[in-house]
């Protein structure tokens, strides 16, 4: 017993010093990802698909309303530290515009589309309705003890984008109804004041009931966080992209070419200029004092980008590869409903990575 106790020690004592010793050594690389809310699902099959690739790699995703995790990203930075190694976000222009002027970022590729929907749950009141075309979903919404929901538009490009639907389907189906060869239709006159009421800073923020009615609008940070309500039945209807709905299962209704900011002049001549007519003014910089810009309508574009100062560029390089890739595109626009650009567009291609350089030559 006494020869065997000095070896079990010795034993142990290797061991330890082993595990110490690898557990200092190389753990592989993290590679960092700010992305819209509504990529959560795709970008997790791109994750599995990267690191089976790449295996001494692990994918670290966060997400939430792309000009959250913009602001999060310039935050981190300013604060010293490094910046995620890509930001993807459901609205292109918004890395231009909040990170080209303080350096932080100095190309985007623009590479998927979308489409704006009305999800409901199951039995809404009166969804068979709206279904069956014997009402507009907006006379329900309008008329109808229900409530519907959508994304803080300060947050998530969602959120403004149901903000400009509103409008757009106000103008469509009353002002502008002529113009279209349609009959005015009453539910919709002045519709983005009864469904989305208040001041124009308080518009779609504070949700609530309207005057004089019993409908409720509710808004959440991120719009995928209305998914779980309509699951649960807690929420009767929700703006969404139409990528989420068929994603999560979720019932949805078509909304008409000239409102859902899906389509380009070259698809449906003249709906560009027709979805620059609606805007809103989103918070720009919390301050103080508070800035706020205005946000017209236009096509859904989502893009990407590499921040300037990233740890790791060419891994974030490789990962843009595989979502412009034939690969991605089967993951992001076959089995999660949302359409590639084909071929995806780069604003300063001489300022990418010389591996993604030579994808837009």
């Amino acid at each position: 017993m006494k020869g065997i106790l000095p070896k079990i020690a010795s034993i142990v004592l290797v061991l330890t010093v082993l595990v110490t010793v690898l557990g200092c050594g190389p753990q592989g690389e993290t590679l960092t990802i700010f992305h819209a809310g509504s990529l959560a699902v795709p970008f997790a099959e791109l994750e599995t698909e990267f690191e089976g690739s790449h295996t001494d790699v692990d994918v670290d995703r966060q997400s939430g309303g792309s000009a959250t995790m913009i602001c999060n990203a310039i935050t981190q930075e300013d604060a010293g530290e490094s910046p995620p190694d890509i930001i993807a976000s459901a609205d292109y222009k918004l890395i231009p515009d909040r990170m080209y002027e303080g350096g932080y970022a100095d190309w985007y590729i623009a590479f998927a589309r979308n489409t704006m929907v009305l999800c409901y749950r199951d039995n809404a009141p009166g969804s068979d309705e709206i279904v069956s075309g014997n009402r507009t979903w907006f006379d329900v919404l309008t008329n109808d003890p229900v409530s519907y929901g959508h994304s803080d538009p300060d947050q998530d490009p969602c959120g403004y984008r149901t903000l400009l639907v509103v409008q757009l389907a106000q103008k469509y189906y009353y002002d502008d109804a002529a113009s279209f060869n349609l009959t005015q239709d009453p539910d919709a006159a002045d519709l983005y004041d009864v469904l989305i009421p208040g001041s124009e800073h308080e518009r779609g923020r504070t949700g609530g009931n309207s005057e004089n009615r019993t409908s409720i609008e509710v808004v959440s940070a991120k719009s995928v966080d209305l998914i779980t309500a309509l699951e649960s039945g807690d929420l009767d209807y929700a703006f969404e992209y139409r990528s989420v709905a068929v994603q999560h299962g979720l019932n949805y209704v078509e909304l008409n070419d000239y409102i859902n900011l899906s389509r380009i002049n070259a698809e449906l001549p003249g709906v560009e200029e027709f979805y620059h007519e609606a805007s809103i003014e989103i918070l720009k910089d919390p301050g103080p004092p508070e800035v706020y810009e205005a946000q017209y309508g236009a096509a859904i574009v989502y893009g990407i980008t590499i921040p300037l100062h990233a740890d790791n560029e060419e891994l974030a390089a490789e990962f843009i590869e595989l979502l412009i890739s034939e690969t991605g595109k089967e993951i992001i626009e076959t089995e999660n409903g949302q359409s590639m650009l084909d071929p995806p567009i780069c604003d300063h291609p001489e300022n990418l990575p010389a591996s993604l350089q030579t994808l837009f030559d």
